[in-house]
C-alpha cells in the first residue's frame, strides 16, 4: 500500500524582508507526502515538472524523505512552477504574501493548465493505492473519476469553483472521496454557494465517508456517519508561520485513519486530533510549509541573473556521524588504555570478601557488565551488574564497593541511584571532565576514574555510544590483563580486532541478511559462555536505534521452551555470537538452528573473546546502518520521547 500524491511539481522561493533565503518544494499534495513520508508511511509522487534546477530541487526535496520519485515525468518544453513566499517582520509576527512572480525581475514561471500523463499514471497507479489530490482540475477529475482507489482531497482554496455551476461542484466531488479536508474559508464559501445550512449538510451531499475542517486558532471539526464533532485548540504554542499547517494537519488524520484500517470509531477522534495539533505545532514554529521535515535548499545566482533565472545549487555532503565515530574508535579505545584510569582501579582494592554494584545504563550498561565479570574472575568477590532503578530496589546494607559508568559522569540515573549510598564507597568511570562531575554530584574526585586525556578531550556526538561502551571495557581488561600476567600486547590486540571486525562484519552481514530481517521485524540474539556483553550492547544499540526489535536467549535456557517464539513467529535470522571453542550443548544448538543463524565468532576464548566480540558489535551495528543508508548514532526521536530522556527527578 502506498500513499500518492498526484500533481505538477512546484518549487518555493522563499524570502524575509526582501532577502531571499533558499528554496524548496512545496503544493499541498506533495506536502501531505512529504509529511506521511517522514512518519514512515510508504509514498509516492505522479507528477510533472521542467527539465531545471527547480525541477532537479522538487524532487530532490522529496527523494530526501526517502519518497518513491520514479513516477516524475521532466519534460524538456516546459519551466517548473514556482511560488514566491516572502515574509515580513511586523510587531514580533511575520506576514507573509504568496506570489507567481519573482519580487524582484517580475519573472512569472507557472504554466496554467497541468501537465500530467491521465493514462501513463492510471496503467503504474495499484489496486490499494491512496491517492491524494489538492485541486479538481480536469486531469486530477480524469483520474478521480476512473479510478476506483481511496481518494482523499484537501481544498484550501475556492476560485477554481467559482467557474462551476453548482451540479458542476458536486458531481465533481459527490461520492468520489474517502476522506476530504477543507478550510474553514471553503466549507463557508460552498456552503453559502449551495445554498446549504451547516456543515452537515455539506457532508451530506457530498458524502465522503470523513471529513474534517481546520479552523486555524478555534480549532477543527470532524464528521463522520452523519455527526459533528468539533475540537477546540488546547496549545497554540508559538507561530512563526501558518503556511503549511493545514497540510500537516491532513497528514497526521491520513496516518491515523490507515493505522486504523480507516475504521472511523468517534471514541478515536479526540486521539487523532491531539496527534494532528501535536505535528501542525512543529509546523507553525518553523518558516516554510516544510521547514520542520526539509531544511531549505541553499542556493547562489549566476553572474547578475536573478536567482529565479539562474543559480548554482550544491549539495552538502551529508556528515554521518556514525562514520566518524567509528572511524576514531581505535585512537579512542588506546587513548583510553594509556589513560590513569586503568592504575586508579589499584586503589579501589577489590578482594575477595566484597560484595560490589557495577551500575550503567543505555551503552554503558555493556562497560559496567564486563567491568563486573573482570572483577569476579580476578578477586572471586560478589559482583552485580545493574540498572540505576533496579538499585532502589533491594538491600544495600552488605554492598560496599559501588562503580558508576556514565560517559558524561553526571547522568542523573546513575547518580540518584546511589544517592543514599556512602559517597567514600562510590567511584565512577567516565570521559566527563573532572571538575564538573565533583560539583555535580558530590563523588569524591579521588574516586573519579576518567579516561580523558590531554589528547582525547573530543566526545562522541550522536545517541548511540561506540567509545562509551568500549573504552570502560579495556580499562578493566588492562587491569586483567596486567594481573594475570597475560603476555600479549593490548594495543596490538586491540588494533587486530578492529581490523578483523571491519573487514569480517561487512563480508557476513550483508544487505541481504539485512533486508531479512527489516521485513521479519525481529533479530534473535544468543549468549553465553563469554559472549554477554557484545550481545547486551548490539541489543541496546538496535533498540535505540529503531530499526527492529531483539530477543536475547541465553543459550541453555533456549532450551527450555524458548523455540516455540522462534519457531511459529518464523524469525529467519539469527545472530550467534561465539568463543573460539564450542561446547557439545553448543554443538546441538547450532545444529538446530541451522543455516538461519549469522555466526560471530572470536578467534580468542574467555575474557579476551568477551572483548573482541564487543569490538565486532560496533561493526555490527555500523554495517546494519551503512546498508540502510540511516546515521545510527543519531535516531529520530520524538518530543515526547525526549521528555522522558531528559528527566531529572527521582527514579
Amino acid at each position: 500500500m502506498r500513499v500518492v500524491s498526484i500533481g505538477d511539481l512546484v518549487t518555493d522561493y522563499y524570502y524575509k524582508n526582501e532577502k531571499f533565503l533558499g528554496i524548496n518544494g512545496g503544493m499541498t499534495s506533495h506536502n501531505i507526502i512529504a509529511n506521511l513520508a517522514k512518519m514512515g508511511i510508504n509514498t509516492a509522487v505522479f507528477g510533472t515538472c521542467g527539465n531545471d534546477m527547480q525541477g532537479e530541487i522538487a524532487i530532490k526535496s522529496l527523494e530526501k524523505l526517502d519518497v518513491d520519485t520514479n513516477n516524475i515525468v521532466v519534460l524538456d518544453d516546459v519551466r517548473t512552477r514556482c511560488f514566491h513566499v516572502s515574509y515580513f517582520d511586523n510587531e514580533d509576527k511575520l506576514s507573509f504574501t504568496s506570489k507567481k512572480r519573482c519580487p524582484f525581475c517580475n519573472n512569472k514561471k507557472w504554466y496554467e493548465d497541468s501537465l500530467i500523463d491521465t493514462d501513463d499514471i492510471i496503467k503504474k497507479i495499484n489496486n490499494d493505492d491512496i491517492l491524494v489530490f489538492d485541486n479538481l482540475n480536469s486531469r486530477n477529475q480524469i483520474l478521480i473519476d476512473k479510478t476506483r482507489n481511496k481518494k482523499i482531497i484537501d481544498l484550501g482554496q475556492y476560485f477554481e469553483l467559482e467557474n462551476m455551476s453548482d451540479k458542476e461542484i458536486i458531481d465533481k466531488i459527490k461520492n468520489k472521496f474517502e476522506i476530504i479536508n477543507f478550510n474553514e474559508r471553503v466549507s463557508k464559501y460552498l456552503i453559502k454557494r449551495l445554498d446549504l445550512n451547516t456543515n452537515i449538510d455539506l457532508y451530506n451531499i457530498l458524502k465522503p465517508n470523513f471529513m474534517t475542517i481546520t479552523r486555524g486558532e478555534n480549532g477543527a471539526t470532524f464528521i463522520s456517519d452523519g455527526k459533528e464533532y468539533n475540537f477546540n485548540l488546547k496549545s497554540k504554542g508559538k507561530v512563526v508561520d501558518s503556511t503549511g499547517a493545514g497540510d500537516a494537519f491532513i497528514s497526521s488524520i491520513i496516518k491515523d485513519c490507515i493505522k486504523n484500517n480507516f475504521v472511523y470509531d468517534q471514541d478515536m477522534f479526540e486521539k487523532w486530533y491531539e496527534n494532528s495539533n501535536k505535528l501542525t505545532a512543529k509546523v507553525v514554529s518553523k518558516m516554510g510549509a516544510r521547514g520542520h521535515i526539509n531544511s531549505l535548499f541553499k542556493v547562489k545566482k549566476i553572474d547578475n541573473e536573478c536567482t529565479c533565472n539562474n543559480f548554482i545549487y550544491n549539495e552538502r555532503k551529508k556528515i554521518k556521524r556514525c562514520n566518524i565515530n567509528i572511524n576514531n574508535l581505535e585512537t579512542r579505545i588506546i587513548n583510553a588504555v594509556n589513560s590513569s584510569a586503568s592504575s586508579k582501579i589499584e586503589d579501589i582494592s577489590f578482594n575477595e570478601n566484597d560484595n560490589c554494584l557495577f551500575i550503567g545504563t543505555g551503552g554503558s550498561y555493556a562497560g559496567s557488565y564486563f567491568s563486573a565479570k573482570i572483577i569476579n574472575l580476578l578477586y572471586g568477590c560478589n559482583t552485580y551488574s545493574m540498572y540505576p532503578r533496579d538499585v532502589l530496589y533491594r538491600n544495600n546494607n552488605n554492598i560496599n564497593k559501588v562503580v558508576l559508568f556514565s560517559y558524561s559522569g553526571t547522568t542523573n540515573d546513575i547518580i540518584t541511584s546511589v544517592k543514599d549510598l556512602d559517597k567514600k564507597k562510590i567511584y565512577i568511570v567516565t570521559k566527563g571532565e573532572l571538575q564538573n562531575i565533583v560539583l555535580k554530584t558530590g563523588i569524591l574526585k579521588k574516586n573519579i576514574l576518567s579516561y580523558r586525556t590531554s589528547s582525547n578531550k573530543g566526545k562522541e556526538r550522536g545517541f548511540l555510544s561506540f567509545e562509551g561502551a568500549v573504552a570502560p571495557a579495556v580499562i578493566f581488561l588492562k587491569h586483567y590483563l596486567e594481573k594475570t600476567n597475560y603476555s600479549i600486547n593490548i594495543e596490538n590486540f586491540i588494533k587486530k580486532s578492529i581490523n578483523y571486525w571491519n573487514e569480517k562484519i561487512e563480508s557476513v552481514i550483508t544487505k541481504d541478511i539485512i533486508i531479512n530481517i527489516k521485513e521479519h521485524g525481529t533479530l534473535n540474539l544468543f549468549r553465553g559462555d563469554y559472549t554477554d556483553t557484545a550481545c547486551y550492547d548490539l541489543e541496546s544499540k538496535i533498540i535505540e536505534s529503531g530499526i527492529f526489535n531483539c530477543i536475547i536467549h541465553e543459550k541453555k535456557n533456549f532450551s527450555h521452551g524458548r523455540f516455540i517464539n522462534y519457531e511459529n513467529l518464523n524469525n529467519s535470522i539469527s545472530i550467534y555470537f561465539k568463543q573460539k571453542s564450542t561446547t557439545k550443548y553448543e554443538q546441538e544448538l547450532l545444529k538446530y538452528l541451522g543455516d538461519n543463524n549469522v555466526i560471530i565468532e572470536s578467534n580468542y576464548d574467555g575474557i579476551l573473546a568477551e572483548f573482541d566480540l564487543l569490538i565486532a558489535s560496533q561493526f555490527i551495528i555500523y554495517y546494519i546502518g551503512k546498508f540502510l543508508n540511516i546515521d545510527v548514532s543519531k535516531p529520530n526521536y520524538s518530543e515526547n520521547a525526549m521528555k522522558i530522556y531528559f528527566y531529572k527527578g527521582d527514579l
